[in-house]
């Protein structure tokens, strides 16, 4: 048998660079299995959380029957979504911003709520 150098700078022999090697293949078939099982998982990101911090987040996902994984993705999501609505609230110069409505819709709703109880009723009866 030929040695081989490895990564640390010893020798290893072509059989133990198979087993590597294959050892390595078979990670990364189950890895791609693993994408076509779920959603589609492209990035893997390693975080060191604060001492307890692990343990909060799995007494929550246990509460909620979902994996940590998934309570961790709930929440980033919904801290996202809501600070995309904070800066949409702060961007609309009236205030009157609402998730959901588009900006004519919005006019609309305000222009509506802003007619008189017999203007209203007129147009109630009209589309009626």
């Amino acid at each position: 048998m030929t040695n081989m150098t490895n990564d640390i700078g010893g020798t290893a022999t072509q059989d133990q660079a198979v087993n590597v090697n294959s050892a390595a293949a078979e990670t990364l078939a189950l890895d791609q299995n693993e994408h076509s099982r779920g959603p589609t998982l492209v990035e893997k990101f390693v975080i060191r959380l604060p001492m307890g911090l692990r343990d909060q987040i799995k007494q929550l996902s246990e509460h909620n029957r979902r994996s940590m994984n998934s309570e961790i993705i709930m929440v980033l999501e919904g801290y996202i979504k809501q600070q995309l609505v904070q800066q949409m609230t702060d961007a609309n110069e009236d205030g009157n911003f609402q998730v959901g409505l588009r900006q004519p819709e919005a006019d609309l709703v305000r222009v509506l709520e802003n007619l008189p109880k017999e203007k209203k009723a007129a147009l109630i009866e009209l589309l009626g």
